[in-house]
């Protein structure tokens, strides 16, 4: 079900910041910030795998309540699909439980995300880039 590892999510309080480590400290290109409803985000592509750095617009939505409560740091997993659809499906089947019932946009592609209940601890998303 899983194809691979598509990026890692990380909670910083200013992405133009954090993107200045991965670039000046790491060699790193970053590509360009996007915005998305209450959130900024930085990707930078590391081999075949992305570092997504998010930070939030503002001091409300998911991520500015993540930062308030464990600081900066890892956010989530995320890993890519082949068919949303069918992933959300079979995961729903086996027993996960799902924080988005219906796949939504994302930076990427359409996304959902795995309750961290369901997974050890650990928010996991799921992405089927367009």
């Amino acid at each position: 079900m899983f194809k691979k590892l598509n990026h890692i999510g990380i909670g910083v309080r200013d992405v133009e910041q954090a993107a200045k480590l991965w670039t000046e400290v790491f060699g790193a290109k970053a590509k360009s910030p996007v915005t998305e409803r209450d959130i900024k985000v930085v990707m930078i592509p590391i081999g075949d795998i992305l570092v997504e750095l998010i930070a939030p617009i503002g001091d409300q939505g998911v991520m500015a309540k993540f930062l308030e409560k464990r600081g900066e740091g890892i956010h989530h997993l995320c890993f890519e699909v082949d068919d949303i659809y069918s992933a959300m499906k079979e995961l729903t089947a086996k027993g996960m439980e799902l924080i988005d019932k219906e796949p939504r946009e994302g930076a990427e592609g359409k996304i959902a995300f795995l309750h961290p209940k369901s997974t050890y601890g650990v928010l996991t998303e799921i992405v089927q880039v367009r």
